[in-house]
């Protein structure tokens, strides 16, 4: 399995808890995978999934579908993702891209509010007389990078094209990595060419296309769907640019000693008073968010034999070693030499 960067854990890099659980069952009916079993070896709670609205850290995520990829062994996982995006994948933004009136309007809508869904990759729209060049630019790189992409790009297609009357087609698909041993499964699916080492991530359309009406346009609701969304929007900024500055700046801290309320807060410009308030308004607790960032780098720190269990504590900003092993057993049930050595 690929060894995620722990500096990973301390970017603002997220995805929507919705768009995860949307997908999840049906990946794992379909590699045949144990939910429990799946979350319990990716060291992620259930719990993580009761608000939809609720942002996953992108460590985390990578980590989840790492796991699936290292039980399924196929390279298209993020493929077999994108296939199974719904509406409800992507909450608000699917409902305002739902009322559109046609595909136009609708990638229109993609672009302005895609962050609702995350705060992860960034579409682009390139309008020519002969072609439309729809892009997502990926912030990552390497293997991890491919299955982003994948899911990406494929969900937009498994999202638009039940929506559009004659089910057309995109004239190619295009990813910027190697091909896989079985193309043939992406042509299928796409109806259309595929790409691949091709110079951007995206799809190109015939530029009638995006007047091409969908069945579920609704002016009425799209009106106030955007208006929800555009005051979403706001919101969401505000409160992700928090949460992400508060785990960043405990990340930077970390290896310094164990980071408190108070140093974050002053770091960040505020009093501890201050930024404990604001979190609980988002129901986040500080304790909670560094007991969560020490267990996601905990478990990215383990895949490095290069370091000792002393250096790991020392990196998670703990003063001994059995105050990491205390804490190692708790997240893990098992000490973290056992993990280590485990099978």
């Amino acid at each position: 399995m690929p060894v995620l960067d722990p500096a990973l854990a301390g970017s603002d890099q997220s995805l929507s808890a919705a768009y995860v659980d949307s997908v999840l069952p049906e990946v794992l009916a379909h590699y045949r995978l144990s939910r429990e079993e799946v979350l319990a070896r990716a060291g992620i709670a259930e719990s993580s999934f009761a608000r939809p609205e609720q942002l996953l850290p992108l460590v985390d995520v990578l980590r989840l579908f790492l796991v699936i990829m290292q039980a399924c062994g196929d390279s298209g996982l993020g493929f077999e993702i994108g296939r199974r995006v719904k509406p409800r994948s992507y909450q608000v933004l699917g409902y305002v891209i739902l009322a559109s009136s046609n595909l136009g309007e609708a990638i229109d809508r993609l672009v302005r509010f895609e962050s609702l869904s995350g705060k992860l990759g960034e579409t682009r729209i390139e309008r020519g007389d002969d072609q439309i060049r729809l892009e997502w630019l990926c912030p990552l790189s390497g293997e991890p990078a491919r299955y982003l992409v994948e899911a990406a790009i494929t969900g937009w297609v498994a999202f638009m094209r039940p929506l559009l009357a004659d089910q057309l087609a995109p004239r190619a698909v295009c990813f910027r990595h190697a091909a896989p041993p079985d193309v043939a499964r992406y042509e299928a699916y796409f109806q259309a060419p595929v790409q691949f080492d091709a110079s951007f991530d995206g799809v190109l359309l015939a530029p009638a296309l995006l007047s091409a009406p969908l069945d579920t346009a609704d002016p009425g609701l799209a009106g106030m769907m955007e208006r929800e969304a555009r005051e979403l929007l706001a919101d969401f900024d505000v409160n992700t640019n928090l949460a992400s500055a508060v785990r960043a700046e405990i990340y930077r801290q970390m290896v310094g000693g164990e980071p408190s309320l108070d140093s974050v807060a002053e770091a960040l410009g505020f009093s501890g008073r201050a930024l404990s308030k604001r979190l609980t308004a988002q129901s986040l607790r500080f304790p909670d968010m560094l007991d969560s960032l020490r267990k996601t780098l905990a478990e990215l720190y383990m895949q490095d034999e290069s370091l000792s269990l002393t250096d790991i504590a020392l990196l998670l900003g703990f003063a001994e070693s059995s105050s990491f092993s205390r804490a190692f057993r708790r997240w893990r049930g098992v000490s973290p030499n056992q993990y280590r050595h485990r099978e």
